[in-house]
C-alpha cells in the first residue's frame, strides 16, 4: 500500500510538470515582438469609433484624429499611453480612455500564459490536451478555467467558471510569412455569460511589417450584448496600429522624462 501511494504521489507530480511544461512550450511557439528581438517601440493607435463620437458630441470643438500614443519597453517591462489630438486638460477624460484601451494590449503584446494566469495552479484535465487553471489565492473573480488545445498544439478554448455563469474564449491562430513558423492570433471570440445577460466580443487581427518586422496593424472589435428578451444590440470598432518606431529608444526617453504616467503592464 505504501509503495502505492508513494507511485501514485509521484505520477501526480508528473503530470503537474507535463501541465506547466505542455503551456510553456506553446508560449514558445507564439509570435510576438518580444520572440523578434523588440526591446523598444512606439506606436499610435486609432479608433475611428471615437474620433466620430468627439466629433458628434463637440465637447472639444472639431477633433480631426483622437490619438494614442503607446510606449513599451522590454526591460524592465513597461507600458504606457498618452492621449494626443485633444486639447490640454480634460485628465479625468482622458484617463478614462486609456483604461477603456487597456484590453488591446494583450493584442499588442501577448502574455504568456505564466502571466495570464498569475496566481493559478496549472493540472492536468480529464481529456488529452486538456489543462486545468485553479485559483489559488482564493481571491479570483473567476475561480477556475479549463484550457483545451487542438492536435497541432494550438489553443481552441479557455472555459471559465464564474460564482455566476461562464466566460468562454475561442482564439483562432494559424502561421504567417513574417511569423517564423510561430502561431499568430488572428480572431479571437469571447463570450460572456450571467443569468440572462450574453456579451460577446469578436476581434478580428490584421498584421503588416514596419523595418522588416511583422507588426499588428488593424482590430476590428465586434461587440454584441443580448438581455432576457433575446434582442442584440451590436456595435463595431476598428482600431488602427500605425507610426511604429521600434528599437529606437523612443519609449525609453519616454519613460526617463515622463516615468510618472506609466501604467504598469499586469
Amino acid at each position: 500500500m505504501k509503495a502505492l501511494l508513494c507511485l501514485l504521489f509521484v505520477t501526480s507530480t508528473a503530470f503537474a510538470q507535463d501541465a506547466a511544461t505542455y503551456l510553456k512550450n506553446f508560449d514558445a511557439k507564439v509570435y510576438s515582438l518580444k520572440t523578434k528581438g523588440v526591446k523598444d517601440f512606439v506606436v499610435d493607435i486609432e479608433s475611428t469609433k471615437l474620433t466620430k463620437q468627439m466629433n458628434d458630441q463637440q465637447v472639444f470643438g472639431k477633433v480631426k484624429e483622437v490619438v494614442f500614443r503607446t510606449y513599451w519597453t522590454a526591460n524592465p517591462e513597461r507600458l504606457a499611453i498618452e492621449v494626443e489630438g485633444l486639447p490640454d486638460g480634460f485628465k479625468e477624460i482622458k484617463e478614462e480612455l486609456k483604461l477603456s484601451l487597456l484590453g488591446m494590449m494583450d493584442n499588442l503584446i501577448p502574455p504568456t500564459m505564466a502571466q495570464r494566469f498569475n496566481g493559478y495552479k496549472f493540472a492536468n484535465g480529464n481529456k488529452a490536451k486538456e489543462f486545468i487553471a485553479q485559483d489559488t489565492t482564493g481571491v479570483a473573480p473567476i475561480p477556475s478555467f479549463v484550457l483545451k488545445f487542438d492536435q497541432e498544439d494550438k489553443l481552441v478554448e479557455v472555459v471559465g467558471q464564474k460564482p455566476i455563469g461562464t466566460l468562454n474564449i475561442a482564439p483562432v491562430y494559424a502561421k504567417e510569412s513574417f511569423s517564423d513558423g510561430r502561431y499568430v492570433l488572428k480572431q479571437q471570440t469571447t463570450t460572456s455569460t450571467e443569468g440572462s445577460q450574453t456579451v460577446t466580443i469578436k476581434k478580428v487581427l490584421e498584421y503588416g511589417q514596419s523595418q522588416g518586422i511583422g507588426v499588428l496593424t488593424g482590430v476590428e472589435v465586434t461587440t454584441e450584448q443580448k438581455g432576457q428578451n433575446g434582442k442584440a444590440v451590436s456595435a463595431t470598432d476598428e482600431l488602427t496600429f500605425k507610426n511604429y518606431k521600434i528599437n529606437a529608444g523612443e519609449a525609453l526617453k519616454f519613460f526617463l522624462g515622463e516615468g510618472t504616467k506609466e501604467i504598469k503592464k499586469k
